[in-house]
């Protein structure tokens, strides 16, 4: 049965977190503002809507859920020892 890496891949997190800088990064540089600002002004006015926040909380209620502590699962099938 082959192990199964159940840490943090700090490799593909630091790729991740590169990427995402490149892109903030180049967008900021690359884009004029005026440009950018009409873009973002309707994002602008679709977060201040009630919704976005009921959005924004069922998301992180979701997270809160998924990343909870679990109890240990044991997959092996060997029986019980009892005495």
């Amino acid at each position: 049965m082959a192990e199964e890496n159940k840490g943090t891949n700090y490799a593909r997190l630091a790729l991740g977190a590169g990427l995402l800088a490149a892109a903030a990064v180049s967008v900021a540089v690359f884009v004029p503002r005026r440009r950018l600002a009409f873009v973002t002004e309707p994002l602008a006015t679709i977060a201040k809507l009630p919704v976005a926040a009921a959005i924004a909380a069922l998301a992180m209620g979701l997270w809160h859920d998924a990343t909870a502590p679990q109890a240990p699962v044991f997959d092996d099938l060997r029986p019980f020892d009892e005495f």
